[in-house]
């Protein structure tokens, strides 16, 4: 089930740099997006989405739960930045057309400091994992 929304009120980022298209799935403590690779896309090279990519699509999908939370607050969006990335790993590239998939689950959050796991898939294939450490910022 897709959720509608804008997704310019979840995140601080802005075009064109949003690597988020549809929101699938939102909670407190996992968030589940989607983003189809363009040939527009500013970290698209040679038809592929960069490591780079894959990793900001990742923690979009972090900061847009962190976002839905802090909107469900009645809060303002707060910027986030990532502290630390662990255990990435991509098996390959996403080329322009494919659609991305990512699962983002909390595994731990203290205070404004989250630990998030992180899968990406394209359709039922895995192409990238890693675990982000994400800091908000008031």
């Amino acid at each position: 089930m897709e959720l509608e929304h804008n997704i310019a009120e979840w995140i601080p980022q802005r075009p064109p740099f949003v690597f988020i298209d549809t929101i699938v799935e939102m909670n407190e403590t996992s968030a589940v997006t989607r983003f189809t690779v363009n040939d527009d896309c500013v970290l698209v090279n040679d038809g592929q989405l960069g490591l780079a990519g894959l990793m900001e699509h990742a923690a979009q999908t972090c900061a847009a739960r962190a976002g839905w939370i802090q909107r469900q607050h009645s809060q303002q969006v707060k910027m986030g930045y990532i502290g630390a990335v662990k255990q990435m790993e991509a098996s390959r590239l996403p080329r322009v057309g494919e659609t991305l998939t990512t699962e983002a689950h909390v595994l731990q959050e203290v205070m404004n400091i989250s630990l998030v796991e992180c899968t990406t898939r394209v359709n039922d294939e895995v192409i990238a994992s890693a675990m982000f450490k994400l800091a908000t910022v008031d």
